[in-house]
């Protein structure tokens, strides 16, 4: 009886993290490189009517996923629009700031997609297409956005995200890897962990100084909440010794946005 329990536990340890790692975010051109987590260009003029990213999203999982997309404006230039394409495309462009971090909606209802499991760049409902418009309305310069792509069960951890940088300047970009590398970047030891938890913090930027942790297990539950006022570059430790062992997801917010995750595991 123990072997079966045993063997169980290592199942669902197993599937729990192939349930974390579950989303591709690649080019259609290239589906062979996954972008999930990275930086990609795309350029074009100030002249041009719009410039559009294509996108493919791929469930690698054995289960149906429904997912959602919110947007976020990273840095992006006064006078300038956006909109996300995300099983339909919104009618109208939303102006730089006016709406700098909000899901996709349609007539105030979330856009949601349904994907088949088993994915793969040939599949039909494995696979769903997204599209970052943007419009550089004359303007010279370049703006980054960000996409996170979330479980309708689990709405405050992205399973996947990019960013896209839209270039549409002769001159230098001044938006570069520097504003992603001014984001807090947390670090986890031991990983699995049993009773303490330590983490450091690195990156930290004056106007970042709201930080919390979050550790939500596979069900989407809350099971620990940690403001950290004033942690700055230095390491600190939870008591984790009452969670059940199982893989659980930590997550860093400043408040507005979720700037980091990574996989938990507890183990007894």
């Amino acid at each position: 009886m123990k072997k079966v329990i045993l063997l169980l536990g290592v199942f669902l340890i197993a599937s729990a993290i192939n349930a974390q790692v579950s989303i591709s975010i690649v080019d259609p051109n290239n589906p062979s490189v996954d972008l999930n987590n990275t930086m990609i260009d795309k350029s074009g003029s100030a002249s041009d009517f719009e410039i559009v990213k294509y996108l493919w999203l791929i469930n690698n999982t054995n289960q149906n996923l429904t997912l959602k997309c919110k947007k976020i404006e990273v840095d992006v230039l006064a006078g300038t629009e956006n909109v996300t394409c995300w099983k339909i495309c919104p009618m109208n462009y939303d102006v730089a700031g006016a709406n700098p971090s909000a899901f996709v909606t349609i007539n105030g209802v979330e856009m949601t997609e349904n994907f088949d499991p088993n994915g793969s760049a040939s599949g039909n409902d494995t696979v769903k297409s997204f599209a970052g418009h943007y419009r550089p309305m004359n303007i010279d310069g370049c703006s980054l956005m960000r996409y996170e792509f979330y479980d309708v069960n689990n709405p405050n951890t992205p399973l996947a995200s990019v960013d896209i940088r839209f270039i549409h300047t002769t001159g230098t970009c001044t938006v570069s890897d520097d504003i992603v590398a001014e984001i807090p970047e947390f670090k986890l030891f031991p990983n699995p962990a049993n009773e303490l938890l330590s983490f450091q913090v690195d990156n930290l930027t004056q106007n970042l100084n709201n930080l919390s942790f979050s550790i939500v297990d596979i069900i989407g539950k809350t099971v620990l909440f940690r403001e950290l006022d004033s942690f700055k570059n230095s390491s600190s430790q939870i008591d984790v010794s009452l969670l059940k062992q199982g893989v659980y997801i930590v997550s860093m917010s400043d408040g507005e946005n979720i700037l980091q995750t990574q996989r938990l595991i507890i183990k007894r």
